[in-house]
């Protein structure tokens, strides 16, 4: 039975790591706040203005503001396809992805879980780091990832290739909607279900309908510690752990 105290035990080198990495890589935050919010007000800045850590949230917050100008929020835009595999080659994501894996597969050792459900699979760019760690240490859980979109189905049939070790699925999920009969008939419990950044778009009836599905949750989002408030979310990515 997983307990807070196991939790913390058991997590407490990734979590040296992964806060050390985040105080160091975003040290200059407040000059990143007082440009965004600049960039919401519609004043101009340059990219020169912004310290170079964090150049991919300028260009993505660039992009979200048009599209909310817009009225909508297109995941289809290819500006957005183009972010994203910037975002994937940045070295702070990969780590990212590794502590979110890490993490998960240490959890699993310890309440025996049984199948992985990996939360909008992107362009499997986290699916690949989740493989590569299960190879790493020696384990085969199965995995679903709750995405059918062309680029990741394409890209999922080369990472079965890659690792057939992995019994690998692909399964379309809104998180706004409950689990299909489909997606609970191909789960063996416990079930751990982790993400990065899925949840930003979702609402708490997402909670709700991943708690249907999920016994532990890993979720990486940007939640602002920081003890001020500002128009645009800081990059203080909080790792957040919940359990049945």
């Amino acid at each position: 039975m997983l307990t807070e105290e196991l939790i913390k035990e058991n997590l407490a080198d990734l979590e040296e790591k992964y806060v050390g990495h985040l105080v160091k890589r975003f040290s200059e935050w407040e000059v990143w706040a007082e440009i965004s919010q600049k960039i919401v007000n519609g004043e101009e800045v340059k990219e020169h203005e912004v310290p170079k850590v964090f150049h991919v949230e300028l260009k993505m917050m660039r992009v979200i503001l048009e599209m909310e100008d817009l009225g909508k929020f297109d995941w289809n835009d290819p500006r957005l396809s183009q972010l994203f595999a910037e975002v994937t080659q940045d070295p702070f994501y990969t780590f990212f992805g590794e502590i979110i894996t890490e993490i998960s597969l240490r959890l699993a050792d310890l309440a025996g879980v049984k199948t992985f459900l990996e939360i909008g699979a992107g362009r499997a760019h986290l699916t690949d780091i989740m493989l590569k760690q299960m190879g790493d240490n020696d384990k085969s859980i199965p995995l679903v990832a709750t995405d059918a979109q062309p680029v990741i189905l394409e890209n999922i049939g080369k990472l079965k290739d890659a690792y057939p070790q992995v019994s690998l699925e692909t399964l379309l999920w809104n998180i706004a909607e409950p689990p299909s009969d489909e997606l609970l008939a191909r789960i063996a419990y416990p079930t751990l279900l982790y993400e990065r950044y899925t949840l930003n778009y979702a609402n708490v009836k997402a909670i709700e309908n991943i708690a249907k599905v999920a016994d532990i949750l890993v979720l990486g989002d940007w939640f602002n510690h920081t003890g001020k408030l500002y128009a645009i979310k800081l990059p203080n990515i909080t790792l957040l752990i919940a359990w049945k």
